[in-house]
């Protein structure tokens, strides 16, 4: 339900006659079809018998706009985890783990076969590979029910029984597009390969998701660019922040002259809900078109698990989007559209239907690494790729209080993973939006927009280091806007350039010393 109803599932049990799967099948189906207060009433019922009117009218629908949304969440609220948590998982070997349920496993027990590893504790089998020097870099894959000789442990992905919703549909029986759209070609952006050039010359974003909404508001209804981006505009400078990314569109040419006097870029959200018409993107295309903090468009955010929140197919939205970025590529030749996707599975069969998106963006949310998710794209497209959303909340649910010290590690690991990848110095990616600048205090269901409320989801996978996503803590800044320790890790990491060829090294295992940070 586009996780508004944040109480982990766990601590929800059914009323007699109705099991709280079925609760949540009515909440979405009522949420797919516009009637987003009988879906809260359908869950509430799961919960405490509550009877709900079919009649409710609409009161909320427009909140299901701006949406950190991962895949991890997505899955678990809509659909359920891929697969069980990485320490349920029997002879991980080192404890190697790649995300995307897959890991490091024990060749010997399972007759070096992928298959028999993942039925011996009720999984299905995905995927099957020689590992590379004992890491998650495939060498080579195989059948799953094959044996992989010679070594002493195998890469294994392993899924739940029906959890179809991990993979992204097969391709339609129509055939693939008879041609590609050419490379864009605007006189100042322009998109080279995996590159994306400014003025001839390769730019790496170091970006921030930005989505100003004030204590007790709500989004969408109450964000508020122009009253926040003047001090926010001076917080994003001062760590060094290059480009935001917006979930509603920036049309106020006041605010973009702030940022762009800061020197920071706009990635802006035009298209999120499937429910808009594709003409709605025009005026918002046409406002801004011609300011120069205007970088890309960014249209969909995860829409391959939330179905631009009104329950469309996967291929619908495919079509969907294709149109919408016909239609802004007709009223701007200028810049050039990406798309957002969760996660990367099954991105390879969008993108070859999607010859109109110029980029591609992810959200990935998978403790301290990416894993192998840059060669994995790397090998399976040639446009030009950032991270959507990234990064851990500041609340940790193993102690239950703060932990800045764990978010900054999160923020520092990442950012500088993103960074070695980086096109600048030959790389597959060029940047990536740290989620987020500041608090949100309305995104817990069960709370208050005027209380900072710590509800959270534990799908299984997620962020550092409790893999619980606790929606109103993922600020960088509070919500009062005063700096937390994963700023400051944020503003040590550079952003790479072409003549900085230590860009291209491993870092250095030292370890930030956040208060020294602090005190400078």
């Amino acid at each position: 339900l586009d996780r508004r109803c944040a109480t982990p599932w766990r601590q929800m049990s059914s009323p007699p006659g109705m099991s709280f799967r079925v609760a949540v099948a009515v909440a979405v189906a009522a949420a797919w079809k516009g009637a987003a207060a009988t879906a809260e009433c359908a869950v509430r019922g799961a919960a405490g018998g509550e009877t709900c009117d079919a009649a409710t009218p609409l009161r909320e629908a427009p909140a299901m706009l701006q949406r950190r949304s991962s895949v991890q969440l997505s899955a678990a609220a809509e659909m359920g985890p891929c697969c069980r948590p990485f320490s349920k998982w029997p002879d991980v070997d080192r404890n190697v783990t790649c995300g995307d349920c897959m890991a490091l496993v024990l060749a010997k027990p399972y007759d070096s076969r992928c298959d028999k590893y993942c039925e011996s504790f009720g999984h299905v089998c995905a995927l099957a590979a020689e590992d590379f020097d004992n890491h998650c870099k495939v060498k080579h894959m195989v059948p799953c029910d094959k044996p992989i000789t010679g070594t002493v442990d195998i890469l294994c992905k392993c899924r739940l029984p029906g959890a179809t919703h991990c993979d992204a549909p097969s391709a339609p029986t129509r055939p693939p597009p008879p041609h590609t759209s050419p490379p864009h070609t605007g006189s100042r952006i322009k998109v080279v390969g995996r590159r994306v050039l400014v003025h001839g010359k390769p730019i790496h974003l170091k970006g921030v998701a930005w989505n100003p909404v004030p204590k007790g508001g709500k989004h969408p209804a109450n964000i508020n660019f122009a009253a926040f981006v003047e001090r926010d505009a001076k917080l994003l400078a001062r760590a060094g922040v290059n480009a935001v990314r917006t979930y509603e569109p920036i049309t106020d040419l006041a605010v973009l002259d702030v940022l762009w006097a800061h020197g920071i870029w706009v990635m802006n959200g035009v298209y999120n809900w499937g429910g808009a018409p594709v003409e709605n993107v025009i005026g918002k295309v046409n406002a801004v078109k011609h300011h120069p903090a205007i970088l890309m468009w960014t249209i969909g955010n995860e829409w391959n698990y939330n179905g631009l929140y009104v329950g469309m197919a996967y291929w619908t939205v495919v079509d969907r989007l294709r149109e919408v970025a016909k239609v802004i590529k007709k009223h701007d030749g200028e810049h050039p559209v990406a798309c957002i996707y969760g996660g990367i599975g099954g991105l390879g069969d969008a993108s070859a239907h999607m010859p109109e998106v110029d980029a591609w963006g992810m959200n990935v949310y998978n403790g301290l690494s990416f894993g192998s998710l840059f060669g994995d794209y790397a090998n399976m497209i040639k446009k030009p790729l950032f991270i959507g959303e990234y990064g851990s909340d500041a609340y940790n649910a193993l102690t239950g209080e703060e932990d800045q010290s764990a978010q900054a590690k999160a923020t520092k690991a990442l950012s500088e993973e993103i960074r070695r990848h980086s096109t600048v110095t030959g790389g597959v990616c060029f940047g990536g939006f740290l989620f987020e600048l500041a608090d949100e205090w309305w995104k817990d269901g069960e709370g208050s927009p005027s209380v900072h409320d710590v509800g959270g989801i534990a799908p299984g996978g997620g962020p550092y280091p409790d893999m619980t996503f606790n929606e109103e803590w993922w600020g960088i800044v509070d919500i009062e806007r005063k700096p937390r320790k994963a700023f400051w890790a944020l503003q040590s990491v550079a952003v790479p350039s072409a003549s900085d060829e230590s860009a291209a090294e491993e870092s250095t295992a030292e370890e930030f010393d956040v208060e020294e940070s602090i005190a400078e």
